[in-house]
């Protein structure tokens, strides 16, 4: 079985909490239905067959402003990979994405940011990063953003995540926070985000 890396759990376990602030498009909430999916057989199996030679490699964004000018979000490689607005790829992140197909395919628009979103029923679990392109099946909220974690009277515990290997989330496209927060500075509202479920 291949494990997901520790790093992305470290990372989430590291940061402090931010205060809450956002940037949001006229009509929009602050939250967004988003938590975790349990690990079933079907994710332990994709688990279980994936090999992480047969996917693209990943690459680091590039540090300092940039302006992504497109993304691309592939369900079968559980990557997103970010262009220029030229389409020069600048960086190709791991992701994972919803779980039983939860995450819409289609081309959509950013159409608003929050730098801490949290869970309607749940407040205690939250998100960093969010940066919204399109609604779920339910009307929730779906978008880029940092891998969700709980506050409890312990700290924050981050919710299990297999990055890059295989999708958990209810249809939000859940990412390292260093990269949600890289998405969050640089795609602006209007950025057009495709998801499909393969390349071919």
């Amino acid at each position: 079985m291949i494990r997901p890396p520790r790093i992305a759990l470290a990372l989430v376990a590291a940061c402090t909490l931010l205060p809450v602030t956002s940037a949001l498009a006229e009509g929009t909430n602050d939250t967004t239905p988003d938590t975790t999916v349990p690990v079933d057989s079907t994710v332990s199996s994709i688990i279980a067959t994936t090999t992480t030679s047969t996917l693209p490699p990943v690459s680091q964004p590039q540090k300092g402003r940039i302006n992504i000018g497109f993304a691309r979000v592939v369900l079968s490689e559980q990557r997103a990979y970010f262009y220029t607005s030229s389409r020069r790829l600048i960086a190709t992140l791991p992701v994972s994405t919803g779980a039983k197909d939860q995450t819409p395919v289609g081309t959509f628009k950013v159409f608003s940011k929050s730098a801490q979103a949290f869970f309607t029923p749940a407040p205690n679990e939250r998100m960093r990063f969010m940066t919204r392109f399109t609604k779920g099946r339910q009307g929730d909220n779906i978008g880029f953003h940092g891998i969700p974690y709980k506050v409890t009277k312990n700290g924050e515990v981050p919710f299990y995540t297999p990055l890059g290997i295989a999708p958990v989330s209810h249809g939000c496209v859940r990412m390292r926070v260093a990269d949600a927060k890289w998405v969050f500075e640089n795609m602006k509202l209007g950025t057009v985000v495709a998801v499909v479920r393969s390349r071919g």
